[in-house]
């Protein structure tokens, strides 16, 4: 138990600059660059790539602070983290030879950067329970919530991103639409940092923030190497059922409704 709260510690020590800032910095420019479009639209419009690309690096740190009513401004705040967002960001698309988003595209690097990255999201997820926990004290919903807001907020600025780049209104693909696996397993490990930190759960810190590390980076490798499907699918779609027992699909109701009436109309 000692040596599981030594690494528990110790992964909640890493400092967040320089390397988890580069991993995060690299993998986020890289996945909104890999998008079709994105090149051409920051050669043609380089501060709205910019700014948005920003927006989504800082997006966990950007709805924190609107959630507990902090500065919004409170992210870019550190010189070094701002100026390194902005040269990763040259880097990715204009850097020389485009060697920085080559090296990104290998896969070997992806998996290394993935496990460096799901660590740093758990480790933000833990610094949005703590921030939360300072304002709502034993109140389980809003750590909860603002929790997962410290991993997940940069899918839902994303959506944002894309309507200004693609120059549309369309948000069919957006993250309140289709909820993607980083957003469920956000609120699910921000629940377990919830729970131990307002004692539910009779972990530490420490033992909770190495469990979900080593489950976030696991679940991740399983779907990126053996092809593993969405763990928290057969959880939503079994939870849906149960909640709609009692009610008819919309489409069916409507097929009812109108047989009901060439009935009516027939007698």
């Amino acid at each position: 138990m000692d040596t599981i709260n030594e690494i528990g510690n110790y992964i909640n020590e890493i400092p967040n600059f320089p390397v988890l800032h580069l991993v995060h910095c690299l993998a986020t420019t890289a996945s909104i660059r890999s998008q079709p479009g994105s090149r051409e639209f920051a050669h043609d419009h380089p501060l709205a790539s910019l700014a948005g690309n920003t927006m989504i690096i800082n997006a966990g740190g950007i709805l924190v602070a609107a959630a507990l009513g902090k500065p919004l401004m409170g992210p870019f705040a550190n010189v070094m983290n701002t100026l390194t967002a902005v040269f990763i960001w040259w880097l990715v698309y204009f850097g020389p030879g485009d060697v920085a988003f080559k090296f990104y595209k290998n896969k070997p690097v992806q998996i290394l950067l993935m496990a460096a990255r799901e660590t740093r999201r758990c480790k933000k997820i833990l610094w949005a329970v703590s921030s939360a926990a300072a304002v709502f004290d034993g109140q389980w919903i809003p750590l909860v919530l603002v929790g997962a807001l410290g991993g997940c907020s940069g899918k839902f600025l994303q959506t944002t991103e894309e309507s200004v780049r693609k120059q549309s209104a369309d948000i069919s693909r957006g993250e309140f639409l289709q909820i993607s696996f980083v957003t469920k397993a956000s609120l699910f490990i921000s629940g377990i940092l919830s729970m131990i930190k307002i004692g539910v759960i009779p972990l530490t810190i420490a033992q909770g923030l190495l469990f979900c590390c080593t489950m976030l980076v696991s679940v991740n490798l399983g779907m990126a190497l053996a092809g593993l499907p969405d763990p928290f699918h057969p959880i939503a779609s079994a939870t849906w059922k149960v909640m709609s027992l009692a009610t008819k699909e919309p489409a069916k109701e409507a097929a009812s409704d109108a047989d009901d009436k060439d009935m009516k109309k027939d007698n």
